[in-house]
């Protein structure tokens, strides 16, 4: 006689691995196609789900594009962020950071072009969400730093917030100048020659 044994069940995936699979697809997708022209159609087919399972998940391309930013800075920047506070000197971790976030936008360039040019160009979509910042997040850090700095005597007393400010704003350029340019581009100088403003200002040494 033969012994019936149960079918074994097939593996469930959870609701959690279904919209981190969707954000995957979808950062890719918007970095490749763009995401004024990119389609919730063009997530799904790419995702290989039904469209309607994009929307148990997301109500629009809007709230998608979000968390894919939240997802990519949380799973990767905050990562650098960790290994940074680990340094003493608070120049140090500015440079560290900024060499890592840069090794992670050669490592994934599309990670750069939805930061960096996407965003940039979806003009409707900052009508549509006028409250979100993505740059926020650096412009914090940043700022944090900066005043560690200070109260460590290492640079002279400065507002900290518009420190932050022209450093996020000379790496967002050298970032898109570098996503253009791409090899014409030699970072490691911009580097050396900003820590070295950082560190020393603007004042003729005499």
């Amino acid at each position: 006689m033969l012994q019936m044994y149960p079918k074994p069940r097939k593996k469930s995936v959870m609701p959690t691995d279904y919209k981190n699979k969707i954000l995957s697809s979808a950062q890719k997708i918007f970095a490749q196609k763009g995401y004024v022209k990119c389609t919730m159609s063009d997530v799904a087919i790419h995702a290989k789900v039904g469209i309607g399972t994009l929307y148990n998940y997301f109500k629009n391309k809007d709230e998608m594009l979000q968390l894919c930013i939240q997802k990519m800075i949380e799973d990767e920047i905050h990562t650098i962020e960790k290994e940074s506070d680990k340094l003493a000197d608070p120049l140090e971790k500015i440079k560290f950071f900024f060499d890592e976030h840069y090794e992670l936008l050669k490592s994934k360039p599309q990670i750069a072009r939805l930061l960096l040019i996407e965003l940039r160009q979806s003009e409707g979509f900052y009508k549509r969400n006028p409250t979100y910042n993505p740059m926020k997040y650096y412009l914090d850090y940043y700022t944090k730093v900066f005043q560690e700095a200070i109260k460590k005597n290492m640079i002279r007393k400065v507002d900290a917030k518009t420190l932050a400010y022209i450093v996020v704003g000379a790496q967002e350029t050298i970032f898109l100048q570098w996503l253009i340019h791409g090899k014409d581009l030699k970072i490691d100088p911009l580097l050396k020659n900003m820590a070295d403003i950082l560190q020393l200002g603007l004042t003729k040494r005499k």
